[in-house]
């Protein structure tokens, strides 16, 4: 039987504080001693001020901030706990805007390297992919009440579900797949009149995994040279608890039709075809992308 490590509620860092340092991070061991993080108004002097959403570098401090009224305090939490596995990062909130202070991954994106890199290069970036996502969706819910949402037993902050109505943390497989279900039928008086012929393809007993839930060329650090690399996956702000398909669905319902990185990923993420073919009609019907 597979031992999984655990994570619990308690374990978790307090996203209600003002500010949370973690000091057994690279960046406090390399820079914390002798540097400090930009402030809080350098940073907003930088960017427009309706601006919900900003990413700034800082090269000569080997750091980078993340900030904004829409980035959440979940997003660092999400940091601190897949560091154990393979992520590092210094978060930090305040205020009406959530800060972000994470140590800079040197490299480009993979969408900035994939057109030059060989057939071999491409094959290597998949296998550091496959023990990548094999590792993060090692980690489970340490509570007897496994939910589907935030790795804080929030409603999910997946841009798919956390505009719909209704989203909240789902204590079950059955639950969620039941609202995505009413989802699409909502807006008519008597959805149960409606059959929905895709509710039987999402089976309800199965894992629920920590899932990146954005995993697209632009998110994926790799290095610069030859045999290529995967060097850090980036952005979690939609990470959190969801079924084991998920993963999957995200990236090729956001990966584009015809491209060659769409036949890509079924080498480095296990294809669920149906689960896919309902998620793809559930997302479209409701508006999404």
């Amino acid at each position: 039987m597979n031992t999984y490590p655990k994570i619990s509620l308690a374990e978790l860092p307090d996203g209600s504080q003002l500010q949370m340092n973690f000091p057994d991070t690279t960046w406090f061991k390399t820079h914390g001693k002798t540097q400090q993080f930009p402030t809080h108004e350098h940073l907003l002097s930088l960017v427009p001020k309706d601006s919900h959403s900003n990413i700034v570098k800082f090269e000569d401090l080997g750091l980078v901030v993340k900030f904004g009224r829409r980035v959440t305090t979940t997003e660092a939490i999400n940091l601190w706990a897949v560091r154990r596995i393979f992520q590092e990062a210094v978060p930090e909130g305040k205020g009406p805007y959530v800060f972000i202070y994470m140590k800079l991954i040197q490299g480009p994106t993979l969408r900035e390297r994939w057109p030059e890199l060989s057939s071999a290069d491409k094959q290597a970036i998949c296998t550091d992919l496959r023990a990548m996502v094999s590792s993060l969706r090692s980690l489970r819910d340490g509570e007897s009440q496994k939910i589907i949402g935030t790795i804080c037993h929030g409603a999910g902050e997946d841009i798919c579900v956390k505009e719909m109505p209704s989203v909240r943390p789902f204590p079950s497989r059955a639950e969620f797949h039941d609202w995505l279900s009413w989802s699409w039928r909502r807006r008519v008086p008597d959805s149960q009149s409606i059959p929905d012929p895709w509710r039987v393809c999402l089976l309800d007993n199965g894992p629920i995994v920590f899932t990146h839930g954005d995993l697209h060329r632009g998110n994926i650090i790799v290095n610069a040279t030859s045999p290529a690399k995967v060097v850090a996956i980036i952005d979690w702000q939609l990470s959190g608890w969801y079924p084991d398909y998920w993963e999957y669905c995200k990236a090729l319902f956001t990966a584009e039709w015809g491209k060659e990185w769409r036949d890509y990923i079924h080498q480095f993420l296990d294809p669920y075809p149906p689960e896919f073919e309902t998620f793809d009609f559930y997302m479209r019907t409701n508006g999404m992308f």
